[in-house]
């Protein structure tokens, strides 16, 4: 794996330390201050903010990532990139404030607490703002993500410093929300201040192509996100808040041992895609040897995280919140699940132009959890919405599997992989690989 790879790895991660592992540290306090109801009600408009956030963001995170790592080099093409991106995420998300308007006029549920869904829509804002697409095709990810953990950082010590009893919950949800929001602002200026992007007027082909090329990205995105948001959704709407607070608590320690996927997939992208550029079989023997690495460290940290799952539960939410373990033992291989998704899904069906066949797996995977969700949470409560997650999760990977062994493409590693992956006892095989290809 190259330096840059690896670098943008790490810059990634800390981006996502930023987002999900800073907020952990949070946890314990505000299950004890503002109680497992009004942390359920704060998760489950955040759950519902993913939703906009999905509408925004338009699967341009690799869709618009793709075309500007491989026309990084072209001044003129990166600004009218960028102008055509934010115009149509600026308008999505203006779409998505008149939705969250209507929702909470006609929508009880919403109306009742129709100030902390729009606290959270910060989230939203400052999602759009934040520049990751940009800095990820251009492989330029530090001074972003130390942004982003500076910002999330003093946010988050607002909490331990405004957040007092349980009627502080709406204060809670601001400063959740502050801290994306004042991030994006942030990379914004890191962007014009070290990229040199000038604002044009884009044009309606320009649009177009965006809107077009990001569509099938965008189809899997929004289906992964309602498989994956809709489990604390459907949880709050059968269960009431309560369970979704449990819920919760667990699913974010979870997100922090998923910080082994995301960073290392997102950085691996732009690269990948410009290796297939070059060659497929390079990409495929490459995309074996990453399997080996991500998808063995995710499966240990699985196993780790059921072995210690009720110390992890004692210690992040207290005795009282040990109902939770059970939650955290079904999530704990999810990361495993979604890695190796990650590798046949985002880094070899869409590098490879299975567009369609990635689109078709993410939205029948999202209509199978949509069967198994409710019935699950009605029987089982909290702990049968990770339980769906966990199937969709997997039966998400077959499929993938399968798509890619119809298309000649097999992606699972060899023995002699295996073998030399093994022997090299590190990621630095990879980089050793790419060099050779090179």
């Amino acid at each position: 794996m190259s330096r840059r790879v690896v670098g943008n790895a790490a810059s990634v991660m800390m981006v996502q330390a930023g987002s999900y592992v800073l907020p952990l540290i949070n946890i314990p306090y505000l299950l004890r201050v503002i109680g497992p109801e009004h942390y359920g009600l704060i998760a489950f408009s955040q759950a519902v903010m993913m939703y906009f956030v999905t509408l925004s963001d338009y699967g341009f995170d690799l869709s618009a990532t793709r075309e500007l790592a491989v026309h990084r080099d072209d001044a003129k093409l990166r600004s009218e990139l960028y102008c055509a991106v934010m115009t149509i995420k600026c308008g999505l998300c203006l779409l998505s404030l008149l939705i969250l308007c209507l929702l909470a006029h006609f929508v009880s549920r919403f109306h009742s607490d129709a100030p902390v869904f729009f606290a959270s829509f910060g989230i939203v804002i400052g999602t759009v703002l934040f520049p990751q697409w940009f800095f990820l095709g251009v492989e330029k990810m530090y001074w972003l993500s130390v942004d982003n953990l500076a910002a999330n950082a003093i946010f988050t010590a607002g909490i331990f410093l405004f957040v007092r009893r349980p009627s502080d919950f709406l204060i809670a949800a601001i400063l959740q929300a502050g801290g994306k929001l004042v991030s994006g602002i942030l990379g914004l200026i890191i962007l014009f201040s070290t990229e040199h992007v000038k604002l044009t007027a884009p044009t309606f082909s320009r649009l177009r192509h965006q809107v077009v090329d990001g569509w099938h990205v965008f189809l899997s995105y929004a289906a992964s996100t309602f498989y994956t948001s809709s489990n604390a959704v459907a949880l709050g709407l059968v269960c009431g808040m309560t369970q979704v607070g449990y819920f919760s608590a667990a699913y974010k320690i979870f997100t922090a041992f998923q910080l082994l996927t995301v960073p290392m997939g997102q950085a691996l992208y732009p690269h990948v895609c410009s290796l297939a550029h070059r060659s497929q079989q390079l990409a495929v023997e490459y995309l074996r040897r990453a399997m080996i690495v991500i998808g063995g460290l995710t499966f240990m940290a699985g196993l780790l995280v059921i072995l210690l799952a009720r110390v992890i539960v004692h210690v992040a939410m207290g005795p009282k919140y040990m109902a939770s373990v059970r939650i955290l033992e079904l999530l704990a291989m999810a990361p495993f699940a979604f890695a190796i998704n990650n590798i046949f899904g985002t880094q070899g069906m869409l590098n490879f132009g299975m567009k369609e066949q990635f689109s078709r797996t993410i939205i029948i995977s999202a209509l199978f959890n949509t069967l198994i969700l409710v019935p699950l949470c009605y029987w089982f409560k909290a702990p049968g919405a990770a339980v769906s997650g966990l199937i969709t999760q997997t039966a998400m990977a077959i499929m993938m599997a399968m798509a890619l062994r119809g298309r000649g493409i097999d992606l699972l590693p060899r023995l002699s992989d295996l073998r030399a992956q093994v022997s090299a006892m590190s990621v630095f095989s990879l980089r050793r690989a790419w060099a050779a290809e090179k």
